[in-house]
């Protein structure tokens, strides 16, 4: 876990005394929350809703779209009435620029099939599937069975007047493509119209309304290690392109429905991640979150279990269970959502504070897996550089819920960098997220015999519904200086609509008081030198005993 004890001697004592004081982090870790608050409360007009007697999902992209290495299959048993057209979610090929099931062109229970990656698909037996030999990229469990199962559950779980209409799952994606092969003109973007093809002729032939509920957008590993652009601007314009072309060409063309899909993504890490072009793809898919309509980022995939690039199957699941997790809450509940991100970073002396939007505080530290070993860095994730190099992390916390504050081994020189989730320290991983309680609706299984590695044998998760929290996003952003006073908040990455304005006829309301800043450092109330000063009336309600900068502090120097 991070290093909770600040550096022994912080800089000098004035870099050190310029350190943030505890009722100022109070105030920006209220403002944090507000934002949050408000976001959620952003409800969605435009995005299609899943109002069909068949909703297809759609999943595109590259290999974790379609379950490279996601064998042997766990969701073998359909749970509720979704569906997929002929033996599997996966088409006869994946090699092919054509979309066509596998076997007959029918409506079939959902469930998760393992097939042969090559010119005809075939599903194989669980017994072909064990025998199977490490690295084998035979297609298996998707994002689509976890996602669909748990968007579909929530549905039913809502009792009489949830939405009848029933879910169709499909993966058009082929492993190893850049976004430049995926878009129209290329060869593979005419799988997303045959797929949708064949779903509208099937509901068509029992005399039932079809449309397109949602695409699954799960690409940039190829772009990310240098297939493609990996420019952040040109690989944005491109996903803008390609959602334009989905739009027009399938939801408007084949299915011919008025109200856009909405798409959800990924975002990519682990060995994918490139610090050489400053986070480049990672980045980019982050901005297609804040900047493109209807696009949603639903959650990073390094936090799950994997096989070393590709998610083994209860990574896939894992993964997907979060996709129907943001599902159901834009599409169901119209409720706002983005990722865990930060929203600010400065620094002051010898510490730096991370202000994020965090869906359900309070921030914690937790271990992730690397394939599938539980790992957690003693800094959390979090990098620093500078024209100098790298700045040593000395104490990495969570304070007031919804900040990090970092203490360095030096005060930051020219053009200083925060990185979370960095390759060159961190592999592309990270151990922030947040505490959504959120259930899952499946839980995680290993099976001896089964074709599972050894490895997937996890004590702490066999047997236990997968965690729902929501992790911190890979990012690398310019650390700004603080210089005390602090300045005014300053615009964040996405701005929550402001409330409408009092009618001319009503009386302004008074402004509230300015928080008053303390000059009292966190560094020496941590250490006990001095006592924390009482917070002005205007701020905010101190935080649980539990949590907060002071807490961390006094757990450290033994003053609980």
């Amino acid at each position: 876990m991070p290093q909770s004890e600040p550096a022994e001697d912080p800089a000098d004592a004035s870099a050190a005394g310029a350190g943030y004081a505890l009722d100022e982090i109070a105030a920006r870790a209220a403002a944090a929350r507000a934002h949050s608050v408000a976001l959620a409360g952003m409800a969605n007009h435009t995005a299609a809703r899943p109002v069909w007697d068949f909703n297809h999902v759609l999943a595109y992209g590259q290999s974790l779209s379609s379950g490279w290495e996601g064998w042997p299959a766990l969701s073998v048993t359909q749970r509720h009435d979704s569906l997929m057209i002929g033996a599997s979610v996966h088409g006869a090929s994946e090699n092919k620029p054509a979309w066509t099931p596998i076997g007959e062109a029918a409506f079939r229970p959902l469930v998760a099939t393992v097939v042969s990656n090559g010119q005809q698909a075939e599903v194989l037996a669980p017994e072909a599937v064990a025998a199977l030999k490490p690295g084998t990229a035979a297609l298996g469990e998707t994002v689509l069975e976890g996602a669909l199962d748990h968007w579909r559950g929530r549905q039913l779980a809502a009792g009489p007047g949830h939405p009848s209409g029933r879910f169709v799952a499909t993966t058009c994606g082929v492993g190893g493509r850049t976004i430049e092969q995926l878009s129209l003109g290329a060869g593979a973007f005419n799988r997303l119209r045959m797929a949708a093809a064949s779903g509208r002729q099937l509901a068509e032939a029992q005399a039932r309304s079809y449309g397109i509920a949602a695409v699954l957008w799960l690409q940039g590993e190829g772009n990310s290690v240098g297939g493609g652009t990996a420019d952040r601007a040109e690989y944005l314009k491109l996903c803008a392109t390609l959602q334009a072309d989905i739009n027009r060409e399938v939801a408007g063309g084949i299915a011919g429905q008025d109200r856009p899909p909405a798409i959800f993504t990924h975002q990519v890490g682990g060995i994918y991640v490139r610090d050489a072009n400053e986070l480049s793809i990672p980045m980019a898919q982050l901005d297609c979150a804040f900047s493109l309509p209807d696009w949603f980022m639903a959650a990073p995939a390094y936090p799950v279990t994997e096989k070393g690039g590709h998610l083994d199957a209860n990574g896939y699941r894992w993964l997907g269970q979060q996709f129907g997790k943001v599902m159901h809450r834009v599409l169901d509940l119209g409720q706002g959502w983005q990722p865990l991100h930060p929203l600010r970073a400065t620094w002051r002396g010898t510490q730096v504070l991370v202000e994020f939007h965090v869906p359900h505080p309070p921030l914690a530290f937790s271990p992730c897996y690397v394939r599938t070993r539980a790992t957690s860095y003693p800094d959390g994730g979090f990098s620093v550089t500078d024209e100098s190099g790298r700045i040593a992390i000395a104490a990495a916390a969570v304070v007031e819920e919804t900040c990090v504050l970092l203490v360095l081994a030096r005060a930051p020189g020219a053009n200083p960098v925060l990185w979370y989730a960095d390759q060159t320290v961190h592999r592309g991983y990270g151990n922030l997220r947040d505490s959504d309680p959120t259930e899952a609706s499946q839980a995680y299984e290993y099976h001896p015999g089964s074709g599972q590695y050894p490895g997937a044998e996890i004590a702490e998760l066999v047997g236990r519904p997968y965690p729902l929290w929501n992790w911190c996003v890979a990012f690398r952003t310019p650390l700004a200086a603080d210089p005390a006073p602090p300045p005014a908040p300053v615009q964040v990455l996405a701005t929550p609509q402001a409330p409408a304005a009092a009618p001319p006829s009503a009386p302004a309301p008074a402004p509230e008081p300015a928080p008053q800043v303390s000059a009292t450092p966190a560094w020496q109330v941590l250490r006990g030198e001095i006592p924390p000063p009482a917070p002005p009336a205007a701020a905010p309600p101190p935080a649980a005993p539990s949590s907060g900068i002071a807490a961390w502090l006094r757990r450290i120097f033994g003053a609980d």
